[in-house]
């Protein structure tokens, strides 16, 4: 029983760590103001790469979304990169009048690869910055304003905001936006506001051409956006973040069209976790960087669902232990847990554009929970797809 007892302290003490330190960032959004942006006149010249995979259903969307740029189309050069299709998604791309890359290589198959196969072939003359976007997204019109500021301002790193495209198309799609609300209006905000990094998500990072110059690009796994996300801390890079330039991710409408991307998607996390976490952590303390010793969190913490899901496990471990040995206080513990990720959840939909079913999509969370722990318990064992497959979507 003083086993179960220090597992369960040490259990709790983790995650008190992770959601006092997400309400730190929660106050420290509303707290700190944020300062004024310059007006610049429009300079970058931006090498758009959309790394595509049997994406014809979609892909025009976003090549759509591109010429509809607030922004000098002179400025913006837009580059495909057909990797392993077998479907029209090269041919769409030339009728939008994009430069397209067709990739054949089987054995290195993989959005790291595909953006390298087109890194290596724009020439560097040829643009200021790199912008890098999914090809079933689309772009805010005024993007490029905001992500031209920073680069004016010497950003080398920028994530955009990454929202969903298609929000009330399902229970799950509402429960991911609230999900990216919290992320994308409260986590990334705060830590910039805080003069830390923010984290690249994959979709909409945009890289200053010195950066790329002198770190080129090294993430091949398919968790590359949190691999190069440590190459470019490492490095000493800081990651910057725009709210303004927005991009918008057309999610999967069920559990069983997102259940390959989510299994991709989080043994990529827990593989880079493993492997860089702690050291990255280390590093900072070693270094005195408060930088360094942030953007280890990210990779250590457990993402929202499985913050949940293991203070779920806490209550369960807690139920075991006898009264007279402090049942009730671990209870008590957990359920104060609980509930301020319950409160962080209801601050997320206040920043979403339908509250009510927003909100109301909180009574089949449990659905969703019980889905993602099966994804992130496989993911952590190391039985996540290690191929670049196409997630199952429709109009």
């Amino acid at each position: 029983m003083v086993l179960i007892k220090l597992i369960n302290a040490a259990f709790g003490a983790y995650l008190t760590v992770y959601v006092l330190y997400t309400a730190l960032l929660l106050a420290a959004r509303f707290l700190i103001r944020e300062g004024p942006s310059p007006h610049r006149i429009a300079a970058t010249r931006f090498a758009i790469i959309i790394p595509a995979h049997n994406e014809e259903l979609l892909l025009g969307y976003l090549l759509k979304s591109i010429s509809d740029q607030e922004y000098p189309h002179t400025l913006l050069q837009t580059i495909v990169v057909a990797d392993n299709c077998t479907d029209g998604t090269a041919s769409i791309g030339t009728a939008h009048r994009a430069r397209v890359l067709e990739r054949k290589d089987e054995d290195r198959a993989g959005k790291g690869y595909a953006i390298k196969h087109a890194l290596d072939r724009i020439h560097p003359e040829e643009y200021d910055a790199v912008f890098i976007i999914d090809a079933d997204s689309r772009i805010g019109p005024d993007a490029f304003k905001h992500l031209d500021a920073l680069i004016q301002q010497k950003k080398d790193v920028i994530q955009c905001y990454n929202g969903v495209d298609n929000p009330d198309e399902s229970w799950f799609t509402r429960l991911l936006d609230v999900s990216r609300a919290i992320s994308n209006e409260i986590y990334h905000p705060a830590k910039i506001k805080l003069g830390l990094s923010s984290y690249l998500m994959g979709n909409g990072m945009c890289f200053s051409k010195r950066f790329l110059e002198k770190q080129g690009w090294s993430a091949f796994t398919v968790g590359e956006d949190w691999e190069y996300y440590t190459t470019v801390i490492q490095a000493g890079g800081v990651i910057a973040f725009s709210n303004g330039a927005r991009v918008y991710h057309r999610e999967s409408s069920t559990l069983k069209q997102a259940a390959t991307q989510r299994m991709r998607w989080s043994s990529g996390r827990f593989e880079i976790a493993r492997k860089y976490g702690f050291r990255l952590l280390l590093q900072g303390v070693r270094e005195r960087s408060w930088i360094k010793t942030d953007s280890a969190l990210p990779l250590l913490f457990p993402n929202p669902s499985l913050g949940v899901n293991l203070t779920v496990a806490g209550i369960v471990l807690s139920s075991a232990i006898p009264s007279s040995e402090g049942k009730y206080s671990f209870l008590l513990w957990y359920f104060a847990l609980i509930c301020l990720q319950l409160a962080i959840f209801i601050v997320g939909v206040f920043f979403t554009k339908n509250k009510a079913m927003n909100l109301f999509s909180i009574v089949v969370a449990p659905v969703f929970l019980i889905w993602k722990l099966g994804i992130d318990t496989l993911a952590a064992l190391g039985m996540g797809k290690k191929r670049w497959v196409r997630t199952e979507r429709k109009l």
